[in-house]
């Protein structure tokens, strides 16, 4: 698109006039060349097959611009709104209730079946996100980054955040597959080992109990909703931007710590979470924030038997994160899943309260407040 709006530009100026005149007559028309190319930037709803809730029969529910829908109402949705065929709709229903279908001939009709089936697979559940003003290949990354940031927002009602993500998925990031080792032992027999790559859906809920936990964090997911507003939106005109980039890298690097397999590499993500609610500063600064919005001081034991607020900080910041982030660490082989567990804590339980804190005071832009009693 540069090049386009450029090339042309540069190609009809005359150099023997005037330069100021010259650089009038290109920005000119480079903002209408551009402008050209922006206004095809219309909305877009980007779809997802998702796999969220052990139990599929649930009310389709919104936050923000991303939106759950069991798959057989989205399929719904769309054959009301006159995307899929009525021919389509017939077959994709018959290949999700697992019944045959009969081979269609090429057309463009076909190709639409055959990338839904594709796309959804066997996912109970469809995510779609709207965007609008953002070029194809911004508009669907942008879209994934607010798809995975709405499932982690879900993801931290939970007490382990990390373990209900095992089956909270997108299709286009985890497919689910059979991992096979292989163990020799000298003098035995080849040893196989298998198991699942992730768990094939998220937690089992009872009809009903998530529509009642949904209206239960409407304040929760109305903050996350403008989070996700933020990351999608294309005019950085968002309300509360500070407050919204501060809560939405943290989001971001909670989800990413949480999906880590290596738990070293984990504890790094989720200090960098409590990093971007405490605005900086270090361990102090994360204490601080765990200070103000947990009520547990310096001194206080977070369990019966120790450690303290501020060892265990350290122990998550000072050996977890940076001696393993400046080559330092001279514990890699160490057991580091409980400093892992206790980082997600720590993480799961500011986000919540920084989140709740943004919707109790809608009206403040400024995230170092976060930390202040």
């Amino acid at each position: 698109m540069v090049r386009a709006a450029f090339g042309p530009v540069l190609a009809m100026i005359d150099l023997d006039v005037d330069p100021a005149k010259n650089v009038d007559t290109v920005l000119t028309e480079i903002k209408t060349e551009l402008s050209k190319h922006v206004s095809g930037y219309g909305v877009r709803e980007f779809t997802f097959g998702c796999t969220l809730f052990g139990n599929p029969e649930i009310t389709p529910f919104a936050i923000g611009p991303v939106c759950f829908e069991p798959r057989i109402d989205w399929l719904t949705r769309k054959s009301s709104e006159g995307a899929i065929s009525a021919t389509t709709r017939r077959r994709v229903e018959q290949a999700w209730s697992g019944k045959p279908t009969r081979k269609r001939k090429p057309s463009a009709d076909s190709i639409c079946e055959t990338d839904i089936l594709e796309s959804i697979g066997s996912c109970p559940f469809v995510c779609s996100i709207t965007t609008s003003g953002l070029a194809a290949e911004a508009g669907r990354e942008k879209a994934l980054t607010a798809a995975r940031l709405a499932i982690a927002a879900i993801a931290l009602l939970w007490a382990t955040p990390s373990r209900a993500l095992e089956g909270m998925n997108l299709l286009f990031d985890r497919r689910i597959h059979h991992q096979k080792t292989l163990t020799f032992v000298p003098g035995k027999i080849v040893l196989a080992g298998s198991r699942l790559s992730h768990m094939p859906h998220g937690p089992w809920l009872k009809e009903g109990q998530w529509e009642t936990e949904f209206a239960k964090y409407t304040d929760h997911f109305l903050v996350v909703g403008q989070i996700l507003n933020y990351v999608i939106d294309a005019t950085g005109n968002a309300a509360r931007p500070k407050m919204m980039n501060a809560l939405a890298q943290a989001l971001l690097w909670f989800h990413e710590g949480s999906r880590e397999i290596v738990a070293l590499m984990a504890i790094v993500k989720y200090s960098a979470a409590l990093d971007a609610l405490a605005c900086g500063g270090k361990s102090g600064g994360i204490r601080r924030l765990v200070n103000a919005r947990l009520g547990i001081q310096d001194s206080h034991l977070i369990r019966p038997n120790g450690p303290t607020l501020k060892q265990a900080v350290v122990e998550i910041y000072s050996d977890g994160r940076s001696r393993t982030i400046h080559g330092t660490n001279e514990k890699l082989g160490y057991d580091w899943s409980g400093t892992r567990s206790l980082s997600e804590q720590f993480s799961r339980l500011c986000l919540l309260a920084c989140i709740e804190w943004a919707a109790q005071n809608s009206s403040s832009d400024d995230p170092k407040l976060l930390s202040r009693m």
